[in-house]
């Protein structure tokens, strides 16, 4: 499990700002597996500490998301095919593609899969950490071409 227990907003450090957003959060055996050996790893590993510090400034914040998404997010999203790229005259991979790309795609992704899947809207909602279901069923989820969402239920259109 995932355990939230501060945020970082805006350059300041506070709580959570719902009691959703305080709840424990499901975690796959293979992110904790790749969790712990990040653990092991990072040189700033004791209770206090986040998660993904910076460095530079020697863990006191974490690494600002927008330079995870440039340094590795979006990096294996183009070597994933899922933004557009070509390659250059030295065969590296070079990312074209103009669209915004960052971890809330994820959330976006991750909730139009479950309810594809036929997931109990409710435990959607519990996993994204929403107060309305509404919310988790009018914009967080897609439906795929050919397909229609009816009351959280997917039906071919």
């Amino acid at each position: 499990m995932i355990h939230v227990r501060r945020t970082l907003t805006c350059g300041q450090v506070g709580l959570p700002k719902s009691k959703a957003s305080k709840g424990p959060v499901p975690l796959h055996p293979l992110l904790a597996d790749f969790m712990l050996l990040w653990k092991q790893k990072t040189p700033y590993s004791q209770h206090g500490d986040w998660v993904f510090p910076s460095f530079r400034l020697e863990s006191k914040q974490p690494r600002v998301a927008n330079m995870l998404v440039e340094d590795h997010l979006r990096p294996a999203a183009v070597k994933a095919g899922v933004l557009s790229s070509h390659r250059d005259l030295r065969g590296q991979l070079v990312d074209d593609d103009p669209r915004r790309f960052g971890f809330h795609n994820l959330r976006h992704s991750l909730a139009s899969f479950l309810i594809r899947i036929r997931t109990d809207p409710k435990t959607v909602q519990t996993l994204l950490r929403h107060s309305d279901v509404k919310l988790t069923l009018q914009v967080y989820t897609h439906a795929e071409s050919g397909l229609k969402a009816d009351r959280g239920r997917i039906t071919p259109a």
